[in-house]
């Protein structure tokens, strides 16, 4: 019988195409117009499936949902819908009980094959419910049993090894006879065999202990435990019966005696092996809570990094906005205006110390910009020396050990420098009586690294696993943020290198930080600054792409004040129109991260192919991955930036060309 498909569509055309379409398929179709009209017609003919358009003219298709599998929860339904075609559309959808959902236009054979999938799916569910409980009834049987299934009627459809053993009768023997061959002729004259049919057809087992008949005659005393088979709970189909002989046990004593006192034996000598078994057990579920704890804080860490990141990378665009207006404000002020100079020093001062904090967010989440060069540890760390001294404090000692020759690494020369401090301060704050700070370098095989040694109060076992937590700190309120090792660890992890805290309480704290080498006679890159003045856009054409209004119109007005003509688009598609109408275009800024499903990365590739002499600069408020190097001609540039790191990037790709 051809399976039959209920079609819910208010559009008479929309519904005469898909019913043509499900008749051509093989199926049974027949139609509603309206919901009320879906429920009234799928409870009367208890089609197979429903395909459902959401979109009805008196209840919404996930209300129809609903309610149909109120009515019979095993119905299959199939939202299909050509208005609500969002994720979350599908997932009200979905939640209001549909077994699938699909956005129209559909191609049909896509149709077709989701109704042949959920169809199967049916089947198989069907078939596996009536496999699993009689699975479920053999399970629950003992070993040595006569299992036997008989059909509404008694005669026998199925008969076990068990029962041959049991009974004497093999299968060829017994199937399609009555199963009243096994009951004494007073339980036949009785009507026993029937009456514990019709007591199993209501109940959920008949368990009975009495006389059977064996193939050759003799007496047997079974307990028999009879239960129906049943399809998806509906009427009895059948029952399975389950017989053990107790007969040998009333005879059998003495062995069971012997048999019992060898189990003993045994018990004594296995006990050590159980106990043994046992602190195994003990010790591979302890394993395994421990991984678990693991993994949950790794979770949780991961979701928290997530949450920062965004809220780090929403902030960086709005005090871009802050920050160069803030500055562009204090620009135009006249000289005398000293109270309004030094309140825009306040905003600029606030805004620097808020895109400060971003970083250190975004460094946790390992979202920072990074720009990794081959650098010196030991020409870092030596540029810091006075800065760490001022940091630590008279009452500290630093000592500085720094391996000659050292090989060199690739790292954010600046991340490393706020690293360092960072610790620097974690030391400085473990040592309020004074001690000792030392900073060492060395290289170990196919590793260059860098440690920070103090002999303050040390940590516990419990806050060294949650040192490196977001916002976790042992100090007092408003001493700290608890960033610092998180910072710390994010920078490492950016860095394709590792961190290993070793802390004893009352002793200090070592933290080492370890980097890949670089190979022998890699040269050191160093970053070469403008002199001052003004960088001259003048004759140069530029266009900014970015998303966020505010941002784009102040970069916009920082490029126009630089002398440049400014083209503006929102989006990768309305950047790409303009190029393609032949507009010159000398300098590409655009934001890295933009709707649509192309982003900075695409649009630049895109206008470097066709305008191969154009300077590109990429604004983002976090890092991106992209396995693709910048290259010559483009530079990277981290939101919040001010007027002069925009001119340093542009003097970079243009020259010293200045006003």
């Amino acid at each position: 019988m051809k399976p039959l498909i209920l079609n819910v569509d208010d559009n008479e055309s929309g519904r005469y195409i898909k019913s043509r379409l499900l008749r051509q398929g093989g199926y049974e179709v027949i139609e509603a117009r309206t919901g009320i009209e879906a429920l009234e017609v799928a409870r009367r003919e208890r089609p197979d499936l429903v395909l459902l358009d959401v979109k009805l003219p008196d209840i919404n298709g996930f209300e129809v949902c609903r309610l149909i599998k109120k009515q019979d929860i095993h119905l299959l339904v199939l939202q299909i819908s050509a208005s609500f075609v969002a994720p979350q559309d599908r997932a009200v959808g979905l939640d209001s009980g549909a077994d699938a959902y699909l956005s129209q236009p559909v191609e049909p054979s896509e149709l077709l094959a989701t109704i042949r999938a959920l169809l199967r799916l049916k089947r198989a569910e069907q078939a596996a419910e009536q496999s699993n409980e009689l699975y479920r009834m053999i399970v629950q049987s003992v070993v040595d049993h006569a299992i036997v299934t008989v059909d509404q009627n008694g005669i026998i459809q199925s008969w076990s090894e068990g029962a041959h053993r049991v009974l004497g009768w093999a299968e060829v023997e017994v199937l399609g006879q009555s199963a009243d061959c096994i009951y004494t002729p007073e339980d036949v004259a009785g009507d026993v065999p029937h009456a514990e049919r019709r007591r199993a057809s209501t109940e959920a087992t008949v368990t009975s202990n009495r006389w059977h008949l064996r193939k050759d005659g003799r007496p047997i005393w079974a307990s028999c435990v009879m239960a129906p088979l049943r399809a998806r709970g509906g009427p009895a189909q059948g029952f399975i019966l389950v017989l053990r002989d107790l007969t040998v046990e009333k005879t059998q004593q003495d062995a069971m005696e012997r048999t019992n006192a060898w189990l003993e034996r045994e018990v004594t000598l296995r006990t050590g092996a159980l106990t043994e078994a046992n602190r195994r057990l003990r010790a591979e579920i302890e394993e395994r809570q421990q991984a678990e704890a693991a993994l949950r804080q790794v979770q949780k860490m991961e979701a928290i990094g997530q949450l920062t990141g965004g809220i780090a990378h929403d902030f960086n665009n709005m005090l871009t906005v802050v920050l160069g207006s803030t500055e562009a404000l204090k620009k135009a002020l006249p000289a005398d205006e000293k109270a309004q100079h030094r309140r825009a020093d306040l905003v600029m001062q606030a805004a620097t110390q808020a895109a400060a904090l971003t970083h250190r967010l975004l460094a946790f989440a390992r979202r920072q910009p990074s720009d990794p060069k081959p650098a010196s540890l030991n020409v870092l760390v030596g540029g810091l020396i006075d800065m760490l001294h001022r940091t630590i404090g008279e009452s500290i000692e630093l000592e500085i050990d720094l391996e000659e020759e050292l090989p060199l690494v690739t790292i954010d020369s600046n991340q490393l420098e706020n690293a360092l401090l960072n610790l620097a301060v974690n030391a400085r704050d473990a040592m309020p009586g004074g001690g000792k700070l030392v900073i060492r370098t060395l290289s170990r095989g196919d590793r260059v690294l860098l440690t920070v040694s103090d002999t303050g109060i040390g940590m516990s076992e419990e806050t060294q696993r949650r040192a490196m937590e977001p916002f976790f700190t042992t100090k007092r309120h408003g001493e700290g943020t608890g960033l610092g090792l998180a910072q710390v660890a994010g920078f490492m992890a950016q860095s394709d290198g590792s961190l290993d805290l070793v802390s004893t309480e009352g002793k200090g704290t070592t933290v080492r930080l370890s980097f890949p080498r670089l190979p022998e006679g890699t040269a050191i890159v160093r970053d070469t600054v403008p002199d001052g003045g003004q960088f001259d856009g003048k004759a140069r054409h530029a266009l900014v792409v970015e998303d966020q209004q505010g941002v784009r119109e102040h970069v916009a007005e920082s490029l126009r004040q630089l002398g440049f003509d400014v083209a503006t688009a929102a989006d990768a598609m309305a950047a790409r129109s303009h190029v393609d109408a032949g507009h010159p275009v000398d300098l590409l800024m655009t934001d890295i991260g933009l709707p649509g499903g192309t982003d900075g990365w695409q649009v630049a590739d895109y206008v470097r192919q066709v305008r191969p002499g154009v300077r590109i600069v990429l604004m983002t408020g976090y890092a991106q991955p992209n396995a693709a190097p910048l290259g010559p001609g483009t530079e990277l540039i981290m939101k919040p930036f001010v007027r002069s790191t925009l001119e340093l990037r542009l003097t970079r790709l243009f020259g010293r060309d200045r006003a």
